[in-house]
């Protein structure tokens, strides 16, 4: 425009509004921010709790619409997977007071979050208000165990992740709603999405509900998009309502899965025979116990 200078953020807003149709994707998140404590689904035939397939019905919302939202959406990729569960739609209300709720546990004003921190607290609330619906328990997924995500698409539940997005990106997806691409180069910013089977199609849903753009197809698996997250979240319902007991065993396979990666490693490393034996002995013992551990685990599955 002749006679005016733009600005880095007064283009940006200018190209997203006249050439994206939507509102500007601020950097909302700050990561997958994983831990090793995480209860992981891998081995998707073998892994517990046995997914029941759900259905097709599924929830979005819009983070954009209130000012206080719009690096919310690691907040909001939670609330879609879980409304996606139990067909619950969260009300503006109840969207504030979680969102205010990040804030309690070391979210810094006014700046984005973690996959993994929103998906625990949006499950502890849900835990507290919500449990006459069953409650909620969360599992990380890795993206290249193609496996265990194409099962849990399949059985149409949603995932959680996030992705470091720029103009190429969105400039992908907008052109026919679906993104071809696996590489994009240099990101401009961290967003959470819902990952999950749409009439057939993976598709990302996005927290723009209104927009022209919020659903889009995935060509690739997530595997193969670089600029996806390593790890993704699902949540599971809890039956019975024994989600105490399912925590203490899921706490307990995850160390024991742990323990038998550390000792074959060790076994690896050590030139000590003696010690060799002892490694296998107790790694015999450890996978006897998982065994154990899985099979109560799938009372409540």
């Amino acid at each position: 425009m002749k006679g005016y200078s733009w600005s880095k953020e007064d283009f940006r807003e200018f190209l997203f509004n006249k050439y994206f149709n939507m509102p500007e994707i601020e950097n909302g998140c700050l990561g997958t921010g994983e831990q090793i404590t995480d209860y992981l689904l891998e081995w998707f035939d073998d892994a517990l709790p046995k997914l029941v397939q759900q259905d097709d019905i599924i929830f979005a919302y819009n983070q954009y619409n209130q000012a206080r939202s719009k690096k919310s959406c690691t907040i909001f990729s939670a609330i879609g997977a879980i409304s996606d569960l139990y067909n619950y739609e969260f009300s503006l209300d109840e969207i504030k007071k979680i969102d205010e709720l990040s804030y309690t546990r070391w979210r810094i004003k006014d700046s984005g979050w973690w996959v993994q921190a929103a998906v625990k607290l949006v499950a502890d609330y849900w835990n507290e208000h919500h449990k006459d619906l069953w409650e909620v328990a969360y599992y990380r997924v890795e993206k290249a165990d193609n496996d265990t995500i194409n099962s849990i698409l399949d059985k149409w539940y949603t995932l959680m992740t996030s992705f470091q997005g720029n103009f190429s990106y969105i400039k992908d997806y907008q052109a026919d709603l679906v993104l071809n691409g696996t590489k994009f180069g240099t990101s401009t910013f961290w967003h959470a999405i819902n990952v999950r089977k749409i009439n057939g199609k993976r598709c990302c849903k996005d927290s723009a509900k209104g927009t022209d753009h919020n659903i889009y197809e995935l060509e690739h698996t997530l595997s193969e998009i670089a600029c996806y997250s390593s790890n993704a979240y699902i949540y599971t319902k809890v039956s019975e309502d024994k989600l105490e007991d399912v925590k203490r065993l899921n706490e307990f396979r995850t160390i024991l899965i742990r323990w038998i990666e550390d000792n074959s490693s060790m076994w690896h490393l050590t030139n000590d025979e003696n010690y060799k034996n002892k490694l296998h002995a107790m790694n015999e013992a450890n996978r006897s116990k998982l065994k154990d551990v899985e099979t109560q685990l799938q009372r409540y599955s």
